[in-house]
């Protein structure tokens, strides 16, 4: 089935707005974005009887959630569906063991305790239903509180879009031969229980699944609520009478105007990862293409820091394994391609110029950021980027490559070899050493035992490999022996970037001495990520967005802390 797609990204331009237009628009809460995050607080205030403004600068809504595997991560919760107990004492011990010290113990144990009741909130004002992903283990279930059975990733059921009405078309999506994340068409049969969501299942209608269906049941409920959001509507600047934040200046086609706020601000416009200077400034390392449409440039970052906002996380971003392919586009912007299974799956490793692994290939993408970041103080140099999948003929034929069979030709962005020391000249990787590592590559997966980086021992590592395979290491371990051999580059993206201005336990941004800004608060990747450099498991972006969404516009609109558990 075909679904509305929006490719004009280029919706950073600011507009010829020379007249401002007196229209006396005020409301009790302001939302920027309309991502996990802003949808969860508009519903969140709308539900308890406020007034809400929701400002898109886009043309559609939805933002980067709305093309993401939709997965929600609760770290703590009681749901009937869940294969083990899932305490909140397990979830800190496991984000404390993941985020090496970069956590506010605070902070992410106000997102542990308040996750569930947030979700449970949504569900009851919303069509949303989530249910737990099969199987689905956390990223790293061997440190201490993971859980290797699953239980904390929560899928959205598939929504249909015919009762979207007019919104229907006005949700963001990529076009249908392209996933950002990786989810080709297998992986969403697993990911969600192989539903069939075609024409048959919903009776003629528009069945989607993952961000679509999360996305697509939010703005379902806020429109219920009377919220209609409002696109190409672009904040520019937060409006600060007397030290609190009372509202926002708005560019769009239409013109210039204010848009006054009673009760707050909520800034949840994403992050940054698309404006090369914050990038270059903020970010630990070499960051060279996001998997998100093209519209996160920081714009609720820059109005924060304006405000006089502190900020925290902002060497930290959603790392992932990215394919360049030379005049694939989207809008005009270099498109971005996650790589998951092909580098999990049997015979395939990745290699850097020096022809040497550095990372087991079929972890989790985030983890792989700290392998691609590794510094060369001798060289000076960052020798894992790029590097290299290497593959031979029988990976090929058995599994594809990002959409390539061997039943096709040869793409251009392929390098094939009939022997390794000629992919080596092709590639410029180092002849002898690749020669090497393949050998050694090679014993190893015949023992199905890999010493060096451990790949095939978590259970992991064996979720995205052939599930075909009778055992975890065959999952993911065999030989690269079978010619011609295929090379292609690989270098470390980002979904998104996780910092900015710090907030308290109620999602309101604090000031450089720690003091709340009133009436300013924060959400989603607009935020100072509370998890640090830690990624617990799938849907680890849209829990904490989902999460703060709802306890910035709770605490806005009531005064009170949000529910937690």
């Amino acid at each position: 089935m075909t679904h509305p797609v929006n490719e004009t990204y280029d919706v950073n331009e600011t507009y010829d707005v020379n007249e401002t237009y007196d229209v006396n628009e005020t409301y009790d809460l302001v939302v920027l974005g309309t991502g996990a995050a802003g949808l969860s607080a508009a519903v969140t205030a709308a539900a308890q009887g406020a007034s809400v403004a929701v400002l898109e600068k886009t043309p559609k809504v939805g933002g980067t959630t709305a093309v993401s595997g939709g997965v929600v991560w609760v770290p703590a919760h009681e749901r009937p569906d869940a294969p083990v107990p899932l305490p909140v004492e397990d979830a800190m011990a496991h984000l404390r063991a993941l985020a090496n010290g970069t956590i506010d113990e605070h902070l992410a144990e106000a997102f542990v305790r308040s996750a569930a009741p947030a979700v449970e909130f949504l569900e009851a004002h919303t069509p949303l239903r989530l249910s737990v992903a099969d199987g689905f283990p956390d990223y790293k279930p061997e440190h201490d509180g993971g859980k290797p059975e699953g239980g904390r990733s929560l899928n959205p059921a598939p929504f249909d879009f015919a009762d979207l009405g007019a919104w229907s078309g006005r949700v963001t999506a990529f076009p249908n031969d392209y996933s950002n994340v990786g989810f080709d068409a297998e992986t969403q049969d697993r990911l969600w229980g192989g539903r069939d969501t075609g024409d048959e299942a919903a009776g003629g209608g528009d069945v989607r699944v993952a961000g679509q269906a999360l996305v697509g049941a939010l703005l379902r409920g806020l429109l219920d609520l009377g919220v209609e959001p409002r696109t190409r509507a672009r904040a520019v600047e937060l409006i600060v009478d007397d030290g609190a934040v009372t509202g926002v200046v708005v560019e769009s086609p239409e013109g210039r105007w204010e848009v006054r706020a009673r009760r707050g601000v909520v800034i949840a416009t994403g992050g940054f990862e698309w404006d090369a200077e914050l990038v270059r400034t903020f970010l630990r390392g070499p960051m060279n293409g996001p998997t998100s449409p093209p519209n996160n440039m920081g714009d609720g970052l820059r109005m924060a820091m304006k405000a006089g906002a502190a900020l925290g996380n902002m060497t930290q971003a959603w790392w992932v394994p990215i394919v360049q392919i030379a005049g694939d586009t989207l809008g005009g912007h270099q498109r971005n391609r996650s790589v998951r299974l092909e580098r999990t799956r049997p015979r395939s490793i990745m290699v850097n110029r020096h022809g040497r692994r550095f990372t087991n290939e079929a972890g989790d993408y985030n983890s792989m950021g700290g392998a691609f970041h590794q510094f060369d103080p001798a060289l000076f140099e960052y020798p894992n980027i790029p590097a290299w999948i290497v593959f031979d003929h029988e990976h090929l034929a058995r599994y594809g490559f990002l959409g390539v069979t061997a039943d096709d030709a040869i793409p251009e962005w392929f390098h094939e070899s009939a022997g390794i020391a000629e992919l080596a000249s092709a590639t410029g990787i180092d002849g002898p050493s690749l020669a090497y590592t393949l050998g050694t590559w090679n014993r190893h997966a015949a023992d199905l035992h890999d010493p060096d980086f451990q790949r095939g021992q978590s259970v992991y590592d064996g979720h995205w490999g052939d599930t075909a395979a009778p055992t975890l290491p065959e999952r993911t371990l065999g030989p690269i022996d079978t010619a011609p051999f295929y090379a292609v580059r690989v270098d470390i993206g980002c979904m998104g970037t996780k910092g900015g201005p710090r907030t308290d336990e109620n999602g309101q941004v604090l000031d450089i001495d720690g003091r709340p800004i009133k009436g300013l608060y924060a959400a989603g990747n607009a935020m100072a990520g509370t998890t640090g450099m830690a990624y617990g498991g799938a849907g680890g972006t849209i829990g904490p967005a989902v999460t703060w969404g709802h306890r910035a516009a709770h605490h806005a609109v009531t005064g009170t802390k949000a529910a937690t558990l």
